[in-house]
């Protein structure tokens, strides 16, 4: 046996490093990431730098509010150390976040009609309205392109089953993408395109869809058909929200007459505001005098004069231009039947109900009912306990639990809320007022009710008249109510069904 003797340095090494001396055999490369893997740290690290954006932005602000400081007094070194951090915080944001798409994992989707998920592969367009629904999706705001990839095929069939059918294969499918907000679709990021049929049933090709503008997060996202395409084969792959990057429009050097033209045109839409801005005061300061000197000559119509004087007022503070619940309830298409009441708060008296009771609005106390839900009454005598048991399948005495429940439940959550409603002007027999009733930071206050269990939703005859928006308010309700009746543990009422009696009540 030959006694070798080796250095004292390559004795000291693990055995393992010794044989690589003798055998410089290299190492296997590591397998590559499964692409779902793949997909879910996209999707981390996205969700990561959405949550953490606001404070991150709030930590530059007060960053740069301490480089204002140090640099006067004179420690530059340190203000251009505060200086570089904050660009490194702007640089993650402009460059890591956005290079990143945000995927739309199925697996987070609701999805609708007969459409049909296998892993990230969605199919199964038989129906209209047939599709997939992100709620709550959170992302950073901004403008984005929807991506997914396609592939459209012909369905197998035997002989020619569809010789006699009206359901004939077609060369072209029709979806929608758009986002979902408390009032139904928003019309600015509601978008409609087309899915070409494929060349084979191997390949799919890349459609981009856009672009979307997101101005707050989380949103409401839906993907779905427009007709119904059961003589096809339709599968749909890998959705992504892809960010829309403006390097190439600054990449472009502006030529001295565009700049010209447009510094023309900013200076003249200066001068067009200030001219009706300064009309608009004029009007305005006119108006608010002549109401002061009517509430001094007529006291008796001092109230109503000076409740006007408030409503110009605030509609001074308002930005210009209608937005959010104002912008639906003006618009042609929209609640243009609604009377729009701000700034409302809950009267002290005790509500009548969980759907019933009386606000305050500018010295008026107005009684109210909530639209198209109907929570149990707390009384016995009331004629619609009844109805309500058999619509909760539950038993009388729990009917009047639960709508003692709801009615402390509204008196607690609206206290001292502002609140917002878009009430119809034609009145009850009683004088009671049908109306929506939003909250800030909440949404529609019906939606509340109906998520924790202690409302039925009650949408109106078929035979009255409803516009595209009131329809999807309603379904919107119905399809809420359908969750709640289905989460385990069931809510509210759900839970008091005798399947479900041993979760316990309310």
């Amino acid at each position: 046996m030959m006694n070798c003797r080796l250095p004292i340095w390559i004795a000291a090494l693990p055995a393992w490093a010794c044989l690589g001396l003798h055998a410089q055999t290299p190492l296997p490369a590591p397998p590559p990431e499964p692409a779902t893997l793949i997909t879910l740290r996209s999707a981390l690290l996205r969700q990561i730098m959405t949550d953490s954006q606001l404070l991150t932005e709030q930590y530059e602000r007060a960053l740069a509010k301490a480089e204002t400081e140090v640099a006067a007094s004179g420690d530059y070194e340190e203000a251009r150390a505060i200086r570089q951090r904050r660009e490194q915080l702007k640089a993650l944001y402009t460059g890591t976040a956005s290079s990143l798409a945000t995927p739309l994992l199925l697996s987070q989707a609701r999805l609708t009609g007969s459409a049909q998920s296998s892993g990230e592969m969605l199919s199964g367009w038989r129906s209209n309205g047939s599709g997939a629904e992100w709620l709550n999706f959170r992302l950073v705001p901004g403008r984005y392109h929807l991506e997914f990839e396609a592939n459209m095929s012909d369905a197998p069939v035997a002989g020619s089953i569809y010789a006699s059918s009206k359901f004939q294969p077609q060369q072209t499918a029709m979806f929608e993408f758009n986002e979902v907000n408390l009032l139904g679709v928003s019309s600015e990021n509601r978008r409609s395109f087309e899915v070409a049929r494929s060349a084979d049933e191997t390949t799919f090709t890349t459609v981009r869809v856009g672009p979307l503008t997101f101005a707050r997060s989380p949103v409401t996202l839906r993907f779905t058909s427009t007709a119904g395409y059961p003589a096809n084969i339709i599968r749909l792959r890998n959705f992504r929200l892809a960010p829309i990057t403006e390097e190439a429009a600054a990449s472009v050097p502006a030529t001295t007459t565009t700049a010209n033209v447009s510094a023309t045109l900013q200076q003249a839409t200066a001068q067009l505001r200030g001219s009706l801005e300064s009309v608009r005061k004029t009007a305005t300061d006119t108006y608010l005098a002549d109401l002061q000197k009517l509430a001094a000559d007529k006291p008796a119509l001092k109230d109503q004069a000076e409740a006007e004087s408030r409503r110009i007022r605030r509609l001074l503070d308002q930005k210009s231009g209608p937005t959010g619940v104002r912008a639906i309830a003006t618009a042609a298409s929209g609640l243009n039947g609604f009377e729009d009441i701000s700034d409302a708060r809950l009267a002290d008296a005790e509500p009548v109900s969980g759907d019933r009771f009386k606000v305050v609005h500018e010295g008026r106390e107005l009684s109210i009912r909530l639209l198209w839900v109907k929570c149990a009454p707390p009384d016995e005598k009331d004629a619609g306990m009844k109805n309500l048991a058999r619509h909760f399948k539950i038993a009388d005495e729990d009917v009047i639990s639960i709508g003692r429940f709801a009615r402390e439940f509204t008196s607690g959550y609206l206290r001292d809320k502002s609140l917002r409603l878009l009430v119809r002007p034609d009145r009850d027999k009683d004088g009671t007022l049908a109306a929506l009733l939003f909250l800030p930071d909440v949404g529609l206050y019906q939606s509340v009710l109906v998520d924790h269990g202690l409302a039925a939703v009650v949408p109106p005859p078929r035979d009255l008249k409803r516009n595209a928006t009131e329809k999807a308010l309603i379904s919107m309700l119905e399809a809420r109510e359908n969750d709640a009746k289905q989460r385990k543990p069931p809510p509210g009422a759900w839970a008091l069904q005798p399947e479900n009696a041993e979760g316990g009540r309310p």
